[in-house]
């Protein structure tokens, strides 16, 4: 059942202390227009994201910001979604490169801060 996993994996990244995604400024923007469009509000702090260099962003999210983010990345990624083929692209491609970073945690961090982390979507380093 894929909706469990999902649900597992969004309790592990709320248990995250703080994690660090790196990516095009582009991408970063994008994500945010789509959390925003999300019940209308966006829940991200302020001044999160900063130059990393090489054309890149590195954006500091709390797990509950990660959490938020997958599953608005998970929704939106869904070949039903209103998103267009771009879009689903690019959701798909960051819940995945978010999964693989909570799935190696587990759900025994659920419940506990995790040491910040990198996730690298959007972007070939």
């Amino acid at each position: 059942m894929e909706w469990m996993r999902r649900r597992g994996r969004l309790d592990v990244a709320s248990g995250i202390a703080q994690i660090e995604l790196l990516c095009t400024p582009s991408v970063w923007a994008s994500l945010l227009t789509r959390c925003a469009h999300r019940y209308g509000t966006a829940h991200f702090a302020d001044g999160t994201q900063q130059p990393a260099g090489a054309g890149l962003v590195r954006v500091t999210l709390s797990g509950l910001e990660l959490a938020e983010l997958m599953d608005v990345a998970a929704r939106r990624g869904r070949w039903w979604s209103r998103e267009d083929r771009p879009g689903r692209a690019l959701c798909r491609t960051v819940y995945r490169a978010a999964a693989a970073s909570v799935d190696h945690l587990g759900p025994d961090h659920a419940d506990t801060a995790i040491p910040p982390i990198t996730l690298t979507a959007g972007a070939r380093p």
